[in-house]
Formats: C-alpha cells, sequence, structure tokens
C-alpha cells in the first residue's frame, strides 16, 4: 500500500474522529449540567410558547397537553430560579414568574437520569373541567373529556364547550406547575346544534322507512294492521314530511311528520291483502349527548 493510500485513509479516521467528537461535545453542551440550568431551561421554553422547547427538556408531557400549549392564551413571564436544594440525585426548586397578571411562585423537583437533570411531574399543573352540557371541552384543536383530570404546561388557557361549532360557552384555567386548577363552563346550545341533530335524524328515519316485515324500534312508527291483517309480508314507507327536531340539554323531539306506510300480507278473511296507512302526526322522542366533534340522538 502507498504512502498516500496511508495518509487519505488516516486522514478519513481523524475526520471521522473529530466529527463523533464535535457530535459528543454538542451533545454535552446542549444538555444543562446543573440542576439550575435545566430548571431554567424549563422556566425559558415555558416562556417561549414553544412546545417543542418545552418537551426538549425531557420532561413527560402528552401531545394533546403540547397542542393546548401552543393554544395557550398567556405565558409565564419573569421567571426565574429564586432557590434550589439539591440532595444528591434529586433536587428542589423554588420559582417565581408573572401569569394572569400576578406575581406567582411554585416548586419544581428534579432528578438526574444519567447525567442529566430533568423536571419531573412537578413540571404540569392539573385541569379539570366541569360543564352543564356536552362530554368534553376544547383548547384550541385539542379535546379533553369532562370531569377527568388532564395534565397541561404551565400556562393561562381559554377552555371552551366542544364542539365549539354546536356548544357556546367558555372559561379561563390559570396552570401552575405541581397544582390543581378548576374551570366549570356555562354552556347553551348554539342554532347549529338543532341544525345537526335534525341531519343526524333524517339519517336514521331514512333506516326507520327501509322496507322490512315489521315495524322498526326507536322511529315513532305504530300501524294498526292487527285488525285487518292475518299476517304481513312487507311494509313499505313514503316520508311526505320529516318530523321537526327541538333539542334540550339532555335530549330531543321531533313532531309534525308525515308518514305514509303500505302494508302488504294476508288479511283475516284469508286474501291477499294491501292497505296504505297515512299519519300527519309521526312524531320521535329520545336522548341527546355532544361527542368532541358533533352529536348523538339515541331514540326511544
Amino acid at each position: 500500500m502507498t504512502r498516500r493510500r496511508w495518509w487519505v485513509i488516516g486522514g478519513g479516521v481523524a475526520v471521522v474522529v473529530v466529527a463523533v467528537a464535535g457530535v459528543l461535545i454538542w451533545q454535552a453542551a446542549s444538555r444543562p449540567a446543573t440542576a439550575e440550568e435545566a430548571a431554567t431551561a424549563y422556566l425559558r421554553a415555558l416562556e417561549s410558547g414553544d412546545a417543542a422547547a418545552a418537551e426538549a427538556t425531557g420532561i413527560a408531557v402528552t401531545e394533546t397537553a403540547l397542542d393546548a400549549f401552543a393554544n395557550a392564551a398567556e405565558f409565564i413571564e419573569d421567571a426565574e430560579v429564586s432557590a434550589l436544594d439539591e440532595n444528591g440525585g434529586s433536587a428542589t426548586a423554588d420559582v417565581a414568574f408573572r401569569l394572569g397578571g400576578e406575581e406567582r411562585s411554585a416548586q419544581l423537583t428534579l432528578s438526574n437520569d444519567s447525567g442529566r437533570w430533568t423536571v419531573d411531574a412537578s413540571a404540569l399543573g392539573t385541569m379539570t373541567a366541569t360543564a352543564a352540557i356536552g362530554a368534553f371541552v376544547g383548547i384550541g384543536d385539542a379535546t379533553f373529556p369532562v370531569g377527568e383530570a388532564v395534565g397541561l404546561l404551565p400556562a393561562a388557557y381559554t377552555v371552551s364547550a366542544a364542539p365549539a361549532s354546536l356548544l357556546d360557552g367558555k372559561g379561563t384555567a390559570i396552570l401552575l406547575p405541581g397544582e390543581t386548577a378548576d374551570v366549570a363552563l356555562e354552556v347553551a346550545l348554539r342554532p347549529e346544534a338543532t341544525d345537526a341533530a335534525q341531519e343526524k335524524l333524517d339519517s336514521h328515519l331514512d333506516t326507520c322507512t327501509a322496507p322490512a316485515a315489521t315495524a322498526p324500534e326507536g322511529c315513532g312508527i305504530r300501524i294498526p294492521w292487527g285488525t285487518e291483517f292475518r299476517a304481513v309480508s312487507e311494509m313499505r314507507y313514503r316520508i311526505e314530511q320529516a318530523p321537526s327536531v327541538v333539542v334540550t340539554a339532555t335530549g330531543f323531539s321531533a313532531d309534525g311528520g308525515v308518514l305514509v306506510a303500505t302494508v302488504t300480507g294476508i288479511g283475516q278473511d284469508g286474501a291477499d291483502r294491501t292497505t296504505t296507512y297515512r299519519t300527519e302526526s309521526w312524531s320521535i322522542r329520545g336522548d341527546i349527548s355532544f361527542t368532541a366533534d358533533g352529536v348523538e340522538l339515541t331514540p326511544w
């Protein structure tokens, strides 16, 4: 092997070694070396409102909470570590900041894992929302179940009834590290809720009026064929006017429908028979519930 080739190979190895060393140095430099630096880095990420920066500090947080943080109404300001107590592989940091127009304080606990300090569960606050109507609330595009405690990054949040297209109601939740916040929403139905319920009912009634040998359940259809038929082979329907929906917080009623039913079978005299029935008072009742992104009807 020529001297030149040895030199080229040796130079390549040197480049690789330098590159690896550079990566290690960068990784070491990019991670806070002390507990105080780690706590400060976390506070700076919260101040920035950058969900990715907060996650990069190593805290345990859900994607939904990160989505909510990206849509927070207000972020902490003027944050600082006022005191630090370190004991082996754990540390407690007293922190101060402004949020919601007030001076606030909290404690962060940190642990050291393989030389890296990270803030533990005290990094998050816990929110529990209640709402008079609906089973979900939303922060931006992130949705959370009503009545369940959820961990969120410290910030001030505008919490809305969900789905916001059907329900109207808002509240404010201020989340502090390691603390709980309850938010109660007064919720009202939007006019769009009635429109959405009518669409759901119309779809249900299309299923109800498919040809069948028996009257369907949960459709408000009652046909008095028993006095004229010994047996029925088919019932066919024509909707002349669908019942009109009225919704409340927990239920719905639909009245004013016009339905025509044609029944085919064997008459009481044993002969083939076809009879048409018509009602101008077709009505249906049921329960209503709101999902994170729509409405569901449960007809009786």
